[in-house]
């Protein structure tokens, strides 16, 4: 049985609920209008799966211990979806009732339900806007039921917190460090339980009555018409379970790929969505910094706050407010307020744009500017948190306030400026959050940072040590674990380093009493890492923080399986394989690229290192990889077939990355041969040839491109590729 993430418990019995013998799904009076359209993609599931289509209809479903006397007041074989008496409805899960929506396309419908004993009983179904309804279904038509597996028993014998009201549970006390549940987690908690005559899934929120139905679905994608009895209590390990999204370093989703990925992690429970903002909104008053990037418009973050909230995920407001601000800090409106007095006349480079651009956090100018763009950017979002960033600020004290940080220090120069910001948000009623890594950097302000601050600690490395984890733990300040899915300066993410970091971080949730985790996916150097690349290890990070006691699950073959209906089971381990192949990879191809063309790389070496360190890269290994790339593109793409419909996109862009990557090791021979002058025996390609290659693939790649999100800045991508041909063509 495949189920992601697996419940916190599972106890199977005898015999089956037959689906396509099914004619009714009721919502009891208690759900409302965002129950409704989980019902919806629930019905959807069932239709693909058997054929047959329920209808949705409401009424007060009561309970009975006799299967006799339900069958008197209910027809036979449904499926009921149910709050528990407990429940209270979040502003997460929607507040508009179900029996009180209006139809704004002024059609109503009503189904009439013959009961077993001969009454009727006309259950009022109110109708919903078109783009409400249609939106609804994640998965498209062709949508496939999982191969059969054993059922898995380990379920039963995990210790799981009741999901009843005023549940405790010992793991989620250790997780948390206090002596019972928080009131999250049981919002959260669903029961389902499946008869030979009935499914009841009941949640304590509409949050918790979502998670049941998409476990639900999943046991629809493993059986198909013939679900096993069973009864499942399941709530989260971690209350807080996000991912966060860069849109700022170059690609700009569109609003329907946003959707789709907010569909996506809800369908594993993932209850937060994050997307990192620098300049790729567009302000009212700013459009000197995002009129080249394709911004999100309020509108947009409008529509996307409210289809996120009917999926129980939380939009959270995510800006750059300190560093990390080069569209800001090179205009001509703003570049006062930059902490150097001059910046350099030079080319754009993606290493220019990380290094620096730090606000001058002495300036009252500063703080204002970054003000004025919180209290454009709050009113946008449900939520009550805002991450407020102020990671990395590589420049601060180094240029106008050189000598007021050697006065008073970094660390209480930092704070300075944070704190204001901090104060400024929390007059808003807003819960802060903000990354950890200068915290660290300063740890003499740790204990000054209000208690009330949520920290995002973030470690990427595969054996990330937990010492910060601890400091912050120490200081008694919240906070939640962030791993990541190690796409950033890579084609395809490195999955092996991704799952291998968020196991290791999953686990300091545990010990050091995390609240959350927030699973990063970064687009540094111009974002040329898809999504598709990302997936795998983002649902990873779902099964982990829903259920700790279940490391290394869920496996490739699990994820394989559930998200791309892959009977064969081994496409996730397929692309894990792929990802292990480069030699050489994006990151070394931009900087020997602006190597060559001269410009400063800055902290990511000389020329000189650049050049040192390319000379150390095995030619040999490049020459197998390139073959052996070749060869899994090929065996990915012979499993297209194999795929749900609505994934074979995800296996378009790994493809393309795939067929990128292989020019990339036929590009570090050229370079050694012919730029290094190092000793090579044999070549794959020769540059005038490689050069042809790398402008198809280059079409190819902005077709990808261009399938989920805006031009943005896949211009600056362009620009480097064409100019490496140009190189190529001079040798």
């Amino acid at each position: 049985m495949v189920l992601i993430p697996f419940p916190q418990k599972l106890e199977e019995s005898q015999g089956t609920f037959r689906i396509s013998g099914m004619s009714l799904i009721l919502l009891d009076t208690s759900c409302d209008y965002a129950d409704f359209e989980a019902a919806l993609a629930l019905r959807d599931e069932i239709l693909k799966a058997a054929g047959t289509k329920p209808a949705i209809t409401r009424g007060k479903y009561i309970e009975s211990e006799s299967q006799a006397a339900r069958n008197a007041v209910y027809p036979a074989n449904l499926i009921v979806l149910k709050k528990s008496a407990r429940s209270r409805i979040s502003g997460q899960a929607g507040k508009s009732a179900l029996s009180s929506a209006k139809a704004s396309s002024g059609r109503g419908t009503a189904s009439s339900v013959q009961l077993s004993s001969g009454r009727s009983a006309a259950y009022s179904v109110p109708a919903f806007s078109d783009r409400s309804v249609s939106s609804s279904a994640q998965a498209s038509s062709g949508r496939s039921v999982l191969p059969s597996a054993q059922a898995s028993s380990a379920g039963s014998d995990l210790s799981s917190a009741p999901v009843s009201s005023g549940a405790t549970a010992s793991s989620h006390a250790k997780a948390t460090g206090a002596g019972t549940v928080s009131d999250g987690v049981i919002q959260q908690s669903y029961t389902l339980t499946v008869d030979q005559n009935a499914i009841i899934v009941t949640g304590n929120s509409s949050s918790g009555l979502y998670y049941g139905i998409q476990t639900l679905r999943q046991l629809i994608r493993n059986y198909g018409a013939d679900i096993p009895c069973l009864r499942i209590e399941d709530s989260p390990f971690l209350e807080y379970r996000g991912f966060y999204h860069d849109i700022t370093r170059g690609k700009v989703p569109t609003l329907e790929t946003l959707k789709e990925l907010a569909d996506r992690l809800s369908f594993y429970k993932i209850n937060q969505l994050q997307l990192y903002i620098e300049h790729s909104f567009a302000f009212r008053k700013h459009s000197e910094i995002w009129i080249d990037s394709d911004p999100l418009t309020a509108e947009e973050i409008l529509i996307l706050d409210e289809y996120c909230r009917r999926r129980s995920v939380e939009l959270v407001p995510s800006l750059s407010s300190f560093g990390h601000l080069y569209h800001a800090l090179i205009s001509k409106s703003f570049r006062h307020l930059n902490e150097y007095d001059k910046i350099p006349d030079r080319p754009f480079t993606w290493t220019d744009r990380m290094a620096h651009y730090t606000l001058d956090a002495s300036a009252p100018e500063s703080l204002e500017f970054v003000k004025e763009m919180t209290d454009e950017f709050i009113p946008l979002f449900t939520s009550d948190k805002f991450n407020i960033c102020c990671d990395e600020t590589f420049d601060l004290g180094r240029g106008k306030n050189r000598t007021l940080s050697a006065e008073i220090g970094e660390g209480k120069l930092y704070l300075y400026f944070v704190k204001g910001l901090i104060e400024h948000l929390k007059s808003h009623k807003k819960k802060v959050m903000m990354w950890g890594d200068m915290l660290l950097s300063y740890p003499e302000i740790i204990g000054e940072i209000p208690k009330s601050v949520v920290i995002l600690n973030w470690n990427y490395a595969a054996d990330a040590g937990e010492d910060g984890f601890r400091k912050i733990s120490e200081a008694g300040l919240k906070q939640y674990v962030c791993p990541g899915v190690q796409g950033w300066n890579k084609l395809l993410n490195d999955i092996s380093t991704a799952t291998d970091n968020i196991g290791r971080l999953a686990g300091y949730a545990k010990t050091y009493g995390a609240i959350g985790m927030l699973n990063t996916d970064w687009g540094d150097f111009g974002h040329i890492n898809t999504l598709a690349g990302s997936i795998p290890g983002a649902i990873y990070s779902a099964g982990l923080s829903w259920n700790l006691d279940r490391p290394g699950q869920p496996t490739d073959e699990e994820i394989s399986a559930m998200e791309y209906g892959d009977r064969s089971r081994k496409i996730v381990g397929l692309i894990r394989e792929l990802s292990r192949q480069p030699v050489m990879d994006w990151y070394d191809v931009v900087l020997w690229y602006y190597a060559s063309c001269g410009y400063d790389t800055g902290p990511y070496g000389s020329a000189e290192d650049i050049r040192n360190r390319l000379l150390g890269l095995d030619a040999e290994t490049a020459k197998s990889a390139f073959g052996r790339i070749l060869e899994l593109s090929g065996e990915i793409s012979y499993l297209l077939g194999n795929i749900y419909e609505d994934r074979k996109s995800d296996i378009r862009e790994i493809v393309c990355a795939a067929e990128g990557l292989a020019l990339f090791q036929a590009l570090l021979i050229v370079i050694k041969k012919e730029f290094l002058d190092q000793a090579v025996t044999g070549s794959i390609l020769n540059s005038d040839d490689l050069a042809v290659r790398l402008e198809y693939w280059l079409s190819d790649y902005k077709s990808v491109w261009r399938d989920r999100n805006r031009e943005s800045e896949l211009f600056r991508i362009k620009d480097v590729i064409m100019g490496i041909c140009r190189l190529l063509r001079e040798v």
